[in-house]
């Protein structure tokens, strides 16, 4: 009898230590909880959702995209990571196609094409067959928000310590033991203390393109358009530079300002990735690099003056203002027009490109 009152005294003992564990075993799963905290001060505005891009040494990347811009959080097995943050997703930002997104190193935003009949005709290759590809120039990207993440390590032990203050956790808010599941299903509490803060602040990859083109008898301009060749295609999200490819932006919306009788200017902005290779300088630039044509109609509706200037080391670039990633300002001509009075009442100054002698442009299927 003494032996097995012993014996049953054992059991219940280690019964009742198996349950002081149980908590421990049953919820763990080899896995910390981190919180990613964002700054979005400079960026134009704050998104209503975000993309995060999480990349474990030795494995595929991976993706998902929130509504929890400010703070979000993350569950990881141990193990090496890099991440980066972009405001929307991919499917949001318009003006942009990705590429590569699956690896941290070459993931790239790439300025999404259309096909121009007007540059075409203006660059002399316009096709004379009907159905023949057209060149090719690019859209202005939509704002594009991207924060990286210094490389970060999550070691086993940390995982393993996370799990136990976890259960204790758990153990303190009353939880039962599995609450109806299994430890592989069992999500980390939202509102459970997280192992690492992991803070980064979002900054615009997308550059802005200031232009002003100066002209003698202004009041004979009724409208213009132009093309700069040789800007970036591309921006590579991870390595905070513009790729070696290169693309034609237009620009086809403009305001007048007059600054005298008879003398005056047209401004615009557009959005671009700036200039290839990474270049923040026009210093020692060729001047071939960028091609500015400018096309400017008289008043008269019918006459256009062409005129084109080779700008590669003329932009003044301001580094990383507020907002966009480089400021570009750039001042061309005087184009003098004819000086004569148009016959008719010629409507003043369009702002806006209307298609000139009935061209169009078409997207390009990418």
């Amino acid at each position: 009898m003494r032996i097995t009152k012993y014996i049953l005294s054992l059991a219940v003992l280690i019964a009742a230590l198996g349950c002081e564990r149980r908590p421990l075993e049953y919820f763990y799963k080899p896995e910390a909880k981190i919180i990613l905290e964002v700054d979005w001060s400079d960026f134009p505005e704050k998104p209503t959702g975000m993309t995060v891009f999480l990349f474990k040494q030795g494995e595929t990347g991976q993706a998902f995209t929130t509504s929890e811009v400010d703070k979000t959080e993350l569950n990881v097995t141990a193990g090496t990571y890099k991440l980066f943050v972009m405001n929307q997703s991919v499917n949001e930002i318009g003006g942009v196609t990705f590429k590569n997104m699956g690896t941290y190193e070459t993931a790239e935003a790439v300025i999404s094409k259309v096909a121009s009949k007007w540059y075409s005709i203006v660059k002399g290759v316009i096709a004379s067959t009907e159905g023949e590809d057209l060149i090719g120039v690019g859209v202005q990207p939509d704002d594009l928000g991207i924060a990286l993440a210094d490389e970060f390590t999550i070691s086993e032990d940390e995982v393993k310590n996370f799990q136990y203050q976890y259960a204790k956790w758990r153990k303190g808010k009353g939880k039962q033991d599995g609450d109806g599941e299994a430890a592989d299903d069992a999500p980390i509490d939202k509102d459970a203390p997280a192992l690492r803060t992991i803070k980064v602040a979002a900054h615009n990859v997308v550059s802005h393109l200031h232009v002003k083109i100066y002209f003698k008898n202004i009041q004979n301009l009724a409208s213009v358009r132009t093309s700069m060749e040789g800007l970036a295609e591309s921006f590579m999200l991870t390595q905070n530079t513009t790729s070696r490819a290169e693309v034609a932006q237009l620009v086809e919306e403009w305001q007048m300002v007059k600054t005298a009788d008879k003398e005056g200017y047209v401004e615009s902005t557009i959005s671009t990735f700036a200039l290839p290779n990474g270049e923040t300088s026009s210093a020692q630039r060729n001047p071939e690099a960028n091609i500015f044509t400018v096309q400017a109609l008289h008043a008269d509706h019918q006459t256009i003056t062409t005129e084109v200037f080779p700008v590669g080391d003329k932009f003044r670039i301001t580094v990383r203002p507020k907002f966009y990633r480089l400021h570009m300002e750039l001042e061309v001509g005087p184009i003098i027009l004819p000086n004569y009075d148009p016959s008719g009442d010629s409507g003043g100054f369009i702002t806006t490109v209307v298609d000139w002698d009935d061209l169009i442009d078409v997207t390009i299927p990418i």
